[in-house]
């Protein structure tokens, strides 16, 4: 028979073992504990910065360009910060600016060759809807060239193309089948 203080002893121990396999059986075996990571990969929203960003538009009433400055979300890829910067520009102009691009228009694709020629995909509504004259589309070259050199200090040239294709020109005044240098575009 137990006397009083064994008694109590085999109670206490009892006890921690019941307090052990119910911590045992909470967290569970693999489970991670509070000090360990939950996730191994990233999610995206940790991949995603804010990126100052300057836009080239028109000025109204007249034949330049002026800079906007805005704050970008931007991801890690090259390609997908080129996106985020010109889906910024074809949104338009939040200030006192003229919108250049041709409502619909959209970047498909974008890709920065080792060489500093980054070629912009766009969709086919840059050509077909472009209404304008010679002036309206140097603009337009001027604002896509020009926000790639403030953003993109790799990029020495800029290769238009539509649906994957080169395309000769946008409105019939300006030749784009060969890159646009950055230099020529300041």
């Amino acid at each position: 028979m137990m006397t009083g203080k064994g008694r109590w002893v085999a109670v206490g121990v009892g006890l921690l073992v019941a307090a052990a396999l119910w911590i045992y059986i909470a967290r569970g075996p693999g489970r991670p504990g509070r000090t360990s990571p939950g996730r191994f990969v990233p999610l995206a929203a940790e991949l995603e910065g804010i990126r100052g960003v300057t836009l080239y538009y028109g000025v109204s009433g007249s034949d330049s360009l002026g800079a906007e400055h805005r704050d970008v979300v931007v991801k890690d890829r090259p390609a997908d910060q080129v996106r985020a910067i010109y889906s910024e520009l074809v949104a338009g102009p939040s200030e006192n600016h003229v919108a250049l691009f041709p409502e619909g228009t959209e970047l498909l694709n974008a890709y920065l060759t080792p060489r500093g020629t980054l070629y912009l995909d766009w969709n086919r509504t840059l050509v077909q809807g472009f209404r304008g004259g010679s002036g309206r589309e140097r603009l337009l070259l001027g604002s896509i060239v020009r926000t790639a050199a403030e953003n993109l200090p790799e990029v020495e040239q800029v290769a238009i193309l539509v649906d994957g294709n080169p395309i000769e020109t946008i409105g019939g005044h300006y030749d784009v089948l060969a890159p646009l240098a950055v230099s020529e575009w300041r």
